[in-house]
């Protein structure tokens, strides 16, 4: 594997990640307080007031973070907490060695990258939902958020090899609880939030919970707006000693005013505009709405393992009216200004049904999971339609030119997405050190588009059984530290034709990682270090033959390494630090890419650090201060011959709160705290090109009762 050399604050994360272990000596437990848990059987970590989770649920085992052979991370709701982090994106941004790709300047419509793939799924309590606008619903939903890094195929079937991202919902408790914000901030911010929570009967065997948030915010983006109205219900019934029956809505609605970005100039420079130009018109519209129903059947086996079955539906709708670049920007700051309106809609169901158990073989205690699962979606595709271009001027901008009418077409075609699986995995523990995981994935994937209009199919693939193998190797070679192996495949059903008018074959992957996992002062410090290597292949290329058509021909590599370290590193310091290198290259491609990185977006170098310290002694008691930066190396976009490019950044933060007394307190979050301006994503000379956000204040005041 090419390794480049590390960044400097690469050097300084790495010597954190080596001095931790030495620090964190057994015989100094003592000195720290036994970490708090909750109640909750599934790690929960909303009370805990931790930076790590004892428990992680995203490969449906519950199992620790040190005994899960893939690099994962996990942000609790204590993080979020102490950042004031609001949305699903900003937390994922907290994550070593991701990639949110914005492509509204709202920050409504966004990707997840990891190790230079997407995430193809969303997970919502372990199942998995198509990404699309999960990724801007409100944190206030959700107990912690946990990434995988790297295929997840044993429990999202075909989906890009990037990795996963698990919301895990806040759960009923049987006591009352209340927790009550209200924020305010930089452009306009004014947010409250509410959290009620108890039990329905004197014995808390029937138990509910219900969060609601209002949001109203501007931005530095001259007439962007954002408001949101979110909320979320649940309904826990105990049917019997180890019995559970969960019910439950959550619905997000956000109307503001999409902007699609900022031209650059046509030998690919970026503009050096202010950072509150908009290449739009105050009338750009778009609104949101996600609606997402479920149930959960749970039922805990005396012998420590679980049977649970869950549905879940989630329909999602998005509508916008947006004029928009369409052309590079000309000196004198002219450009060409199109207008569109579109509108979409996927509608998903998901059955899961799984079993884990103990069991003993030779003498020895393993664990195994089995499960049946069945995905379906339906995407509305092609409703769009488009109004007449004019010029318009980013130095003398006319926000207010009225907004054309435009007659949407209606949809020209529905794509129907179902894949049925089954899919098992064995811990056996071979020997006191040694644990080896073997398991796989059988599924029949199917999609097919037809014609709304003749009702005929247009398009169809259906690759017939995939078989999805995994397997690691884990050795606890120390009472606190584990080192493993994992080999991971993967299969992503493909949308491209060949000349025969014909989807492509599904391209396949695999993946080899290794590394090493500590767990340290009673379990409060985890560290991770990783290489990794995922080859992908049978990627749509032109057709040499016929420039209209694809085959499936390409094959591309993505190797790195990933370093973390996280948790209380003494009483009431908490550290967070984080380092990524992910190298990208095309094996085969035409030839003006062979060689080159596929992933452009991902940065070769990145860094996440933070701290937090909490002030124990009797002057500064309730006090704590934190602060943190993100770093991140250049990325560049290739449109043509044309070549767009950011240089390096650094973006720093702080925060403190105070503990006014048990039931409130009070908060200061800065985010970007030197108003470091930036370009964050780049994309093409038309369009997709976004600043970063310039320095933002928020202050809240939260009571917990």
């Amino acid at each position: 594997m090419r390794l480049h050399p590390l960044h400097p604050i690469a050097t300084a994360v790495l010597a954190l990640l080596a001095l931790a272990p030495a620090h964190a000596q057994p015989t100094s437990d003592a000195a720290l307080p036994e970490v708090q848990v909750s109640d909750a059987p599934d790690g929960t970590t909303e009370g805990s007031g931790q930076y790590v989770a004892r428990e992680v649920s995203v490969g449906k085992m519950g199992q620790s973070v040190r005994e899960t052979p893939q690099s994962v991370s996990v942000v609790t709701r204590q993080r979020l907490e102490d950042r004031n982090i609001t949305k699903v994106e900003e937390a994922v941004k907290q994550v070593t060695g991701i990639t949110v790709t914005r492509y509204d300047g709202a920050g409504n419509y966004n990707a997840f990258q990891a190790r230079g793939f997407d995430l193809g799924a969303i997970q919502l309590d372990g199942m998995a939902i198509p990404q699309g606008n999960y990724s801007t619903f409100d944190t206030a939903l959700y107990d912690r958020i946990e990434v995988l890094r790297g295929p997840a195929g044993l429990i999202q079937g075909g989906s890009e090899p990037g990795g996963a991202v698990n919301l895990v919902r806040k759960r009923a408790r049987a006591g009352l609880g209340l927790a009550a914000d209200v924020a305010a901030g930089s452009y306009g911010l004014r947010r409250g939030m509410v959290d009620i929570t108890g039990g329905l009967n004197a014995a808390g065997t029937v138990r509910a919970r219900v969060v609601a948030v209002a949001e109203d915010r501007d931005s530095f983006v001259d007439t962007v707006f954002n408001d949101k109205r979110a909320g979320y219900g649940t309904l826990e019934w105990d049917l019997a000693p180890g019995t559970t029956l969960s019910v439950g809505a959550a619905r997000q609605r956000v109307k503001s005013v999409i902007d699609q970005g900022l031209p650059s100039y046509a030998d690919g420079r970026l503009a050096d505009l202010p950072r509150s130009a908009f290449a739009g018109l105050r009338a750009n519209r778009q609104d949101l709405e996600t609606t997402d129903l479920f149930a959960e059947l749970e039922h805990r086996l005396a012998g420590g393992g679980e049977v649970r079955a869950s549905i879940r539906d989630v329909d999602r709708d998005a509508f916008y009216a947006s004029a928009r670049s369409n052309s590079a920007l000309s000196p004198s700051g002219d450009f060409t200004m199109q207008t569109v309106d579109g509108l979409t809609r996927v509608r998903s169901r998901n059955y899961d049904l799984f079993v884990t158990t103990p069991f003993t073989l030779g003498e020895r205690t393993h664990r195994a999971l089995v499960g049946v699962s069945r995905n379906e979606s339906k995407s509305y595709e092609n409703n769009f339609g488009y109004g007449p271009s004019f010029t318009a001027n980013l130095l003398r901008p006319d926000y207010e030119r009225p907004y054309p009418a435009i007659t949407l077409p209606g949809y020209t075609a529905i794509t129907t997405r179902t894949e049925n699986a089954l899919y098992g995995q064995a811990q056996l523990q071979v020997a006191a050190p040694l644990k080896l995981l073997l398991g796989g994935r059988l599924s029949w994937a199917d999609v097919e588009s037809r014609s709304t209009s003749t009702g005929a199919i247009t398009s169809r693939s259906a690759p017939g059984r995939q078989f999805i193998p995994n397997a690691a190797l884990l050795w606890d070679f120390h009472p606190q530290m584990t080192a493993y192996t994992s080999y991971t495949e993967t299969f992503v059903v493909q949308t491209q034709l060949d000349a025969a008018r014909q989807l492509l074959k599904p391209r396949t992957g695999r993946q080899v990682e290794v590394g090493v996992k500590g767990e340290f002062l009673q379990r409060r410090l985890q560290t991770h270090a990783a290489l990794f290597r995922i080859d992908d292949v049978g990627r749509a290329i032109t057709d040499p033959t016929n420039s209209t058509a694809s085959i499936a021909g390409g094959e591309v590599r993505a190797q790195g390494a990933e370093l973390e370290v996280s948790g209380q590193i003494a009483r009431g310091w908490d550290v967070l630090a984080g380092y990524a290198y992910t190298d990208t290259e095309y094996i085969k491609a035409p030839v003006t890419q062979q060689g080159q990185a596929f992933s452009t977006f991902t940065p070769r170098h990145s860094v996440n650090l933070a701290t937090r310290y909490a002030f124990a002694g009797d002057l500064l008691r309730g006090l704590s201060v934190g602060a943190g930066a993100a770093y991140r190396s250049a990325q560049y976009a290739q449109s043509g011959n044309v070549r767009l490019a950011t240089g390096n950044y650094t973006v720093f933060n702080a925060d403190a709160a105070y503990q006014i007394s048990d039931e409130l307190s009070v908060s200061l979050s800065i985010d970007n705290l030197l108003d470091k301006k930036y370009y964050e994503k780049i994309s093409s000379p038309g369009r997709q090109n976004f600043y970063g956000e310039p320095r933002r204040v928020t202050v809240a005041l939260k009571a917990r009762y």
